[in-house]
């Protein structure tokens, strides 16, 4: 069996799941349900989007998409490199976000777009005009930024290349996207529980290198964020190294359309300043955490006694 990420050999399971087998890949540190359920998913023989996810997910959303997930949204306008004339919600489910950006975004309302190939029933979906049901290989905009939160662990590895590259298509020079996904640290780490086949539909986590491994080839380069091992961000450009140092230089200097974007609605300061809040409490915490490790190191060695 070998890795539907980079290829490489793949060990026994290291866990098994409602009698799904999990994978971790020495090559590039993905966690991948087994080769066999991936391929039953590609063949649609799986599927995880039915009234029952939805009854289980609507909560949840509504939850993200009027609270952290504008927090996320400010972020991309401080990260972005470019002026933001068009924003994509990727996997948008029922367009709540599109709700909650316009309620307090009026102003950047027609800026935003959302996308969604299983939505939920009719009841439950935004009557948003960007609401869109589809791929994002149906739409013929070109996007600057965007969003794609909690989305991909959802996904094979074959259909997230389809979604880099239809993505790809669709990104102007430069465009930013702001993906959330547990990687495998988070779930060894933090939640255990992350990855569930039947009732999550939680199928996989993509590492920073395994991503690489997707995105890259499609043009895109990706940006681990310190200090978060549930999030990063894709920038359609070719491969640079962008660490705190260059974070930081983003978050200080914007660029000034998008400032002058969000000023112009009255919730836009407050996006303003939750945006650059939200993402230095981030790379302090992770600035701090790499310093003390660092001062530890130069620490003498102390020779255990006896």
């Amino acid at each position: 069996m070998k890795c539907a990420v980079c290829g490489a050999a793949l060990p026994a399971p290291f866990r098994l799941i409602d009698g799904i087998g999990y994978h971790k890949c020495p090559g590039c540190d993905c966690l991948l349900a087994e080769p066999e359920f991936l391929a039953r998913v590609d063949a649609g023989l799986v599927g995880n989007y039915h009234d029952d996810y939805w009854a289980f997910e609507m909560a949840a959303a509504q939850e993200r998409c009027y609270g952290s997930t504008l927090v996320r949204v400010a972020e991309v306008f401080y990260y972005a490199r470019r002026p933001i004339g068009k924003f994509i919600d990727i996997g948008t489910g029922s367009g709540l976000l599109l709700d909650a950006v316009s309620t307090l975004l009026p102003g950047l309302r027609d800026r935003f777009h959302g996308i969604e190939l299983f939505p939920p029933p009719a009841a439950h979906r935004s009557r948003h005009p960007n609401y869109h049901i589809g791929t994002l290989g149906d739409m013929d905009e070109t996007f600057d930024a965007g969003v794609c939160i909690e989305v991909i662990e959802h996904l094979t590895p074959a259909t997230l290349r389809t979604l880099g590259s239809q993505l790809a298509a669709r990104s102007a020079p430069g465009a930013l996207y702001y993906f959330n996904s547990g990687q495998p640290a988070f779930v060894e780490q933090e939640n255990p529980g992350y990855l569930d086949p039947m009732k999550t539909g939680h199928i996989a986590s993509y590492s920073i290198a395994g991503l690489t491994h997707i995105f890259a080839p499609l043009g895109f380069n990706v940006i681990a964020l310190p200090g978060r091992t549930w999030a990063f961000l894709l920038e359609y450009g070719p491969p640079a190294a962008v660490g705190c140092d260059e974070l930081f230089h983003r978050l200080w200097n914007p660029v000034p359309e998008n400032m002058q974007a969000l000023s112009g609605d009255p919730f836009g300061n407050m996006f303003r300043a939750m945006g650059q809040e939200g993402a230095r409490c981030y790379l302090e915490n992770a600035t701090a955490h790499q310093r003390t490790l660092w001062a530890l190191s130069m620490l003498p060695k102390t020779e255990p006694a006896g």
